[in-house]
């Protein structure tokens, strides 16, 4: 999911782009796609232990379809928000438990608060909840008396 939103945000500030960023772009916005539509299906498949489309498109866009925006948009597509604040998760005590999807997933919902993307939390919030994925401060541990490591 990340591709996307950081890709994005990355990508719409760039005044020209190459056919290497056009493509890298198109890649990422694939990943969300594909991640939205089977996400929640392949999971369930998963815990079946069935092989489905749904889980093999997952696992082939989180392969196959987000090497592509890392080898054909480099550094313009990297990191923006949402692995910035799972960088800065990784020293709170509190976010040990989570796994780094789930730290770059609530990275996710805090960089489009950034943004001011309200629409788009509002798109991820159902997938999130059936994920399990963190959607709060409390979902990572915190509360806002753990001032220090807000901070």
């Amino acid at each position: 999911m990340a591709k996307w939103y950081e890709g994005n945000a990355l990508a719409e500030k760039l005044a020209t782009k190459s056919v290497c960023i056009e493509l890298a772009h198109l890649a990422a916005r694939q990943c969300q796609e594909v991640l939205l539509t089977y996400g929640e299906e392949a999971l369930a498949d998963l815990e079946k232990g069935k092989w489905t489309d749904a889980l093999q498109r997952v696992i082939e866009t989180n392969i196959i379809t987000s090497g592509l925006v890392g080898g054909f948009g480099g550094q313009y597509l990297c990191v923006a928000g949402a692995h910035s604040i799972h960088n800065g998760m990784t020293s709170i005590t509190q976010a040990h438990h989570l796994l780094h999807g789930e730290k770059v997933a609530y990275g996710i919902l805090v960089q489009l608060v950034l943004e001011g993307k309200f629409s788009e939390i509002k798109q991820l919030l159902p997938i999130y909840r059936v994920l399990k994925l963190p959607m709060t401060l409390l979902d990572i541990g915190l509360t806002v008396e753990h001032k220090a490591e807000l901070q």
